[in-house]
């Protein structure tokens, strides 16, 4: 299967974004992203995700309403999260696996933005590009692992992160609403 490039519209310059988060401008927010591809069309919506003991990563691609939300810490403070970004199969009878995982120091909240911003936009490439359903966790954490602290992500990382990921194609009735 070819894998296609993401849309012209290459970096975070082009995107649409609204901040709803505290000491957080919009023109702050269009830096942390800057040099990531951006998501034709859809809304790069910043909140704040408050939280009782540990802060912690939260975020999701709103189909529907066509926006990707990013969920900052707020109050911020550095915290390390574990992230599952493949699985091994056990040599045991039946369907067993091993997670692997890798633990990711968030010192900023320009790292928060930038990890959560390429795992959400996997999932919308997926999606809206590829036409395939965008469940693919693994992948996505995958690609956000490697590239949130790169300064530019392009069509190659995204097709060299796609390489064996095996997503269904999107239902035509899913594809009309």
């Amino acid at each position: 299967m070819a894998l296609l490039a993401p849309p012209s519209a290459p970096f975070a310059s082009r995107m649409a974004i609204r901040s709803d988060l505290d000491g957080l401008p919009v023109a702050d927010a269009r830096r942390a992203l800057a040099g990531l591809p951006a998501p034709g069309g859809y809304e790069v919506l910043v909140k704040p995700m408050r939280y009782r003991k540990s802060p912690s990563l939260s975020a999701l691609c709103e189909f529907d309403e066509r926006r990707i939300v990013l969920r900052v810490p707020e109050p911020f403070r550095p915290f390390d999260e574990l992230v599952y970004h493949s699985a091994r199969r056990e040599p045991v009878p039946g369907m067993r696996f091993i997670w692997l995982s890798e633990n990711v120091m968030f010192s900023t909240r320009r790292d928060v933005l930038r990890f959560l911003y390429c795992h959400e936009w996997l999932h919308w490439y997926l999606r809206e590009v590829l036409g395939r359903r965008a469940m693919a966790e693994a992948a996505c954490d995958r690609f956000a692992l490697r590239h949130f602290r790169r300064r530019e992500v392009t069509a190659d990382d995204v097709n060299a992160a796609l390489r064996g990921c095996r997503s269904q194609p999107v239902p035509e009735l899913l594809l009309a609403a």
